[in-house]
């Protein structure tokens, strides 16, 4: 994360990524191994995909959920490049996602490899890496939880690559009282979160978020997060909390603020409120491009760039009259979806099991 945030090279963050992957990556692998001993079938998830040779091993079906689009096209660049660079056409988007795969796997090759000799007693993996062999196979279903009303499936995935919408649980947490107090006492306010992202001056990050909101005259409530944002010191128009339910606050609030992760891009999406996105890395400048081009967002603001004055333009934009309308519009689009349940038919359809089945 300090390499993508402080703007180093690739080859830096893949570096500092081996490290990750060769401390903890063997340690999983055993733990996915025992989890697949009474498991029919397992879904994987983006970081562990490459862990698909287990359940070949168990002799149990596979599937991915992913929440990123990670499939190999034409329509898009790898999500580890500016999306802006999808202007290059077709042939440069299909090149990043191979350059991608092919550094990545340089980087993780021998943690990975060893940790699956380690379980099962063979490397399974080609030479050239686990991707091509991983998109090929019919018998590998991705389910992705994405909206297709955010993302146009690309022509030239294969057609066991399928969207099913955004999944939801129905929220059962309410909002604290506090939180219930604040939302009462005036206009709606603006959220800001960044979830589990550090923060290197959690402070100073606070005080020019908090300070952009109230140019624009709003209230603030603020999620404390992994980061620790806050201040020791805060008015009677910030409300920091620790943890609130997306589902039940975002629909109150006047705009978002936040990361551009993708579980926090799908709730406000949702909520059908106005954003303003300030991703760090991974697929954050990814959603928040997305957004943009969706018209819930104005342009991204980068982290390093990240003033009062920036966030405050931001928010003017966000809160006008054509991105409030825009996203209420999507909202009402992705509201009336029923992602869980077609992700649950699919899945169902895969494993023989038809809805209505048993």
């Amino acid at each position: 994360i300090r390499s993508m945030r402080s703007g180093r090279n690739i080859v830096n963050f893949l570096r500092r990524h081996r490290r990750v992957v060769e401390a903890v990556y063997g340690r999983l692998l055993r733990n996915i191994w025992d989890a697949l001993e009474d498991t029919d079938p397992v879904a994987f998830g983006t970081l562990t995909i490459m862990a698909y040779p287990l359940a070949d091993a168990r002799g149990i079906p596979r599937l991915a959920v992913p929440l990123q689009p990670i499939t190999r096209s034409r329509a898009y660049p790898s999500l580890t490049v500016p999306q802006t660079w999808s202007r290059f056409g077709g042939a440069f988007n299909l090149a990043t996602h191979h350059v991608d795969e092919l550094l990545h796997w340089v980087a993780v090759r021998g943690a990975v490899a060893a940790g699956i000799r380690k379980v099962i007693g063979s490397d399974p993996f080609p030479r050239s890496g686990p991707y091509g062999t991983i998109y090929a196979d019919e018998r590998f279903p991705f389910f992705y939880g994405i909206s297709p009303s955010v993302f146009r499936r690309p022509d030239d995935w294969p057609p066991w690559h399928v969207l099913t919408g955004l999944w939801f649980l129905d929220a059962t947490e309410k909002l604290l009282p506090p939180v219930e107090a604040f939302l009462a006492d005036g206009p709606p306010p603006v959220y800001i979160g960044f979830g589990s992202l550090p923060t290197k001056d959690p402070a100073a990050t606070a005080r020019a978020l908090i300070g952009g909101v109230r140019r624009v005259g709003k209230r603030v409530i603020l999620l404390r997060g992994w980061g620790g944002l806050g201040l020791d010191d805060v008015a009677s128009d910030v409300l920091v909390v620790d943890e609130v339910p997306h589902a039940r606050l975002f629909p109150r609030v006047a705009a978002i603020v936040h990361h551009g992760g993708a579980g926090t891009t799908a709730a406000a999406l949702r909520a059908g409120r106005p954003q303003v996105v300030i991703p760090h890395f991974a697929d954050q400048p990814f959603w928040a491009e997305k957004m943009r081009r969706l018209g819930v967002a104005p342009p991204p603001i980068r982290p390093r760039h990240l003033d009062d004055e920036r966030l405050a333009d931001a928010l003017d934009r966000a809160l006008s009259p054509q991105y409030r309308h825009r996203a209420a519009e999507i909202g009402e689009r992705i509201g009336a979806e029923d992602g869980a349940g077609q992700a649950a038919a699919a899945i169902g359809q895969f494993l023989g099991h038809p809805a209505g089945g048993a």
